[in-house]
């Protein structure tokens, strides 16, 4: 019966996984409602677009060196510096060679130098790298689906406070909603460095019947 049990939790993932990846949450359904600025690095891309150049828009590698080139002003030093960072530093450089000010938007294009962890009741806990659209159950179906034993109603997701970094968050993450009711709302986006935790069904019951209204975590609803 457990084995017939997960299976329908696999297969559910399956297609939970597949929903999350073409429609999930954008990225903009952060905390803040803004991508946080993730500091680029060697191997990482990124696009540049200048509003009225079509000629200018292009997606620009970092290669080991740090020193990316971007056209027209050639070599620059991107990595270590946010989107924004190099933002302004591809409109100062590029003032020279439009007839007006250019209006710059820089995207990180991918996010090679930050990880999400995954712990628990899953195939293979460990250290995955982040991506740009990672939801819980896209970073849990990554770390190899959740073992039988594992409480998917009670996903616990470590979160740093970025206002008060000496703290944390805790999200709580109903991912049986998700997989077998359709709630895609509560598959929330991660950020880098967020420590999904997937309990027992033992001590997430432990934790349950213990836990009080007035309990300090903030759950995702």
């Amino acid at each position: 019966m457990e084995r017939m049990i997960m299976r329908g939790v696999i297969a559910g993932l399956a297609v939970a996984a597949t929903m999350a990846i073409t429609a999930g949450p954008a990225l903009a359904s952060w905390d803040d409602g803004e991508v946080p600025d993730y500091v680029l690095g060697p191997g990482d891309r990124f696009s540049v677009r200048v509003w009225g150049y079509a000629d200018l828009e292009q997606e620009v590698f970092i290669p080991p060196s740090g020193v990316a080139i971007v056209y027209p002003i050639g070599e620059l030093e991107a990595s270590g510096l946010t989107a924004s960072e190099l933002d302004e530093v591809i409109t100062k450089r590029l003032k020279k060679y439009v007839t007006q000010d250019p209006e710059v938007t820089v995207v990180p294009m991918t996010y090679i130098h930050s990880e999400v962890y995954v712990l628990g009741e899953v195939g293979s806990p460990g250290l995955y790298p982040f991506s740009g659209k990672m939801t819980v159950l896209a970073a849990v179906t990554r770390a190899g689906n959740p073992t039988p034993r594992a409480a998917i109603q009670q996903v616990r997701i470590t979160r740093p406070d970025r206002t008060e970094p000496d703290k944390t968050r805790i999200i709580v993450v109903d991912l049986d909603s998700v997989i077998h009711k359709g709630e895609a709302e509560k598959d929330i986006d991660l950020l880098p460095g967020d420590i999904v935790y997937v309990p027992d069904v033992i001590s997430a019951a432990q934790r349950r019947k213990g836990a009080s209204p007035e309990a300090n975590e903030s759950r995702s609803e």
